[in-house]
């Protein structure tokens, strides 16, 4: 009927209008969507862009200070010689004039003359010894690190044995925790093992009888090694000044070195990752605690 007919034609027409706005809606929603995509995209491309150029900058950054690196180590390689051939030279001279003074003109000096050619001799020699541990320990900061696992009471055990003989009078206790390794660089490791028990023994030379032991424990899952004497201790007042190069905490007439020992020990810890620190008391003994990296 014409009534139905128009009624129907309203509701078309309604319908069309309806999805023709949804279409527009939906089409709306698209282009800002798609305007949205497009700005994300445009970020994300400067981005690229930007972390590329950093990546650049930072490539040719670290380039141009590996190349100071570098350097700076042949500079310290060639100051390290020159220290090592300029100061040798005049201590040589002072060597062979003193030796040559005390063949030739021995009859003739008096006692204390002899005195005088014995300290000077014995200051050569010192300075000669300073001279080579400072040398070690400029090149501990440039010497590439070769860890592989190390057998470090066997090496406690040898550094032990050689002491001994080396002081065949001396009394000792040597007590070495046995099966002890670690991931370490064997060389280094062992001049820093070296440099404690040599302390110890020295530490130890006015008791009648040592006891020196080398020992492994935990401390919140970290691996700690120990080098520990019942010697002369110290105050631990005093105990940041052991590391420092130079710096003694005893007398030089009382105990014999330069300061160096510790430091070097300190270097070759630190070059593992690990960290070093002392306890003791005057005359009841030290002990040297060190960790070394990824020991657990």
């Amino acid at each position: 009927t014409p009534h139905l007919s128009g009624q129907f034609s309203a509701l078309s027409v309604s319908r069309v209008c309806s999805l023709i706005i949804e279409v527009q809606s939906f089409l709306g929603v698209m282009a800002l969507t798609a305007l949205v995509v497009a700005a994300v995209l445009e970020e994300r491309k400067d981005a690229e862009e930007k972390i590329k150029r950093w990546n650049a900058e930072l490539e040719v950054r670290v380039k141009e200070r590996t190349a100071q690196l570098e350097m700076t180590n042949r500079e310290l390689e060639t100051f390290s010689y020159s220290v090592s051939h300029d100061l040798r030279a005049p201590l040589r001279s002072i060597g062979g004039f003193t030796q040559a003074l005390r063949e030739d003109a021995d009859r003739h000096l008096s006692l204390q003359g002899r005195h005088y050619l014995d300290e000077v001799q014995s200051a050569t020699h010192r300075m000669a010894q300073l001279i080579d541990d400072l040398l070690k320990l400029s090149r501990l900061q440039r010497s590439e690190l070769k860890r592989n696992r190390v057998d470090i009471s066997a090496t406690v055990q040898h550094l032990c044995d050689t002491l001994q003989a080396q002081h065949p009078h001396r009394q000792i206790e040597w007590i070495i925790a046995p099966e002890v390794q670690a991931n370490a660089d064997g060389r280094l490791l062992e001049n820093a093992l070296e440099n404690l028990l040599n302390n110890a023994v020295k530490f130890t030379a006015k008791h009648a009888h040592a006891r020196i032991e080398f020992g492994v424990s935990k401390r919140e899952e970290q691996v700690v090694y120990y080098v520990r004497d019942d010697g002369a201790g110290f105050n631990m007042n005093y105990v940041a000044k052991l590391f420092i190069p130079f710096q003694r905490l005893h007398l030089a007439d009382e105990f014999e070195g330069n300061g160096v020992g510790l430091a070097t020990v300190q270097r070759i810890v630190q070059r593992h990752g690990g960290n070093i620190w002392a306890e003791g008391a005057v005359e009841q003994g030290a002990t040297f605690f060190f960790t070394l990296d990824g020991e657990k």
